[in-house]
């Protein structure tokens, strides 16, 4: 009994574990199975790119404090960070890469690099 490509179902000839015919359906094969996977994580980097690059924009011109409105306006995704941590008195700090942000009682966001 033999086994079949799990890509083009061609007979596959060696040994019995295998479970491509050549390198080209086996390629093909992951390429598709990570395909969706990939595409997230590439849309999610490039939004936190995005965000990064307003950051370091507003910071390099010597903005340490913004409206949020201002960020909105420029497309700021408030929904995209890589970390953040809430301190003792419940104030919240997002990070971007080496950028923090946090917002005040009056809707600005201040920025800070590390």
């Amino acid at each position: 009994m033999g086994t079949y490509c799990l890509e083009c179902g061609a007979a596959i000839l060696g040994r019995c574990d295998k479970k491509f015919c050549c390198d080209m359906c086996r390629n093909i094969y992951h390429n598709r199975l990570y395909r969706e996977e990939r595409r997230q994580i590439t849309h999610i980097n490039k939004r936190l790119a995005a965000n990064r690059r307003i950051l370091e924009n507003l910071y390099s011109a010597g903005v340490k404090k913004v409206s949020r409105n201002l960020l909105e306006d420029v497309k700021f995704d408030f929904d995209c960070y890589t970390s953040s941590s809430t301190n003792h008195l419940g104030k919240t700090t997002y990070r971007c890469y080496e950028f923090k942000y946090s917002s005040d009682s009056h809707k600005n966001v201040k920025i800070e690099k590390d």
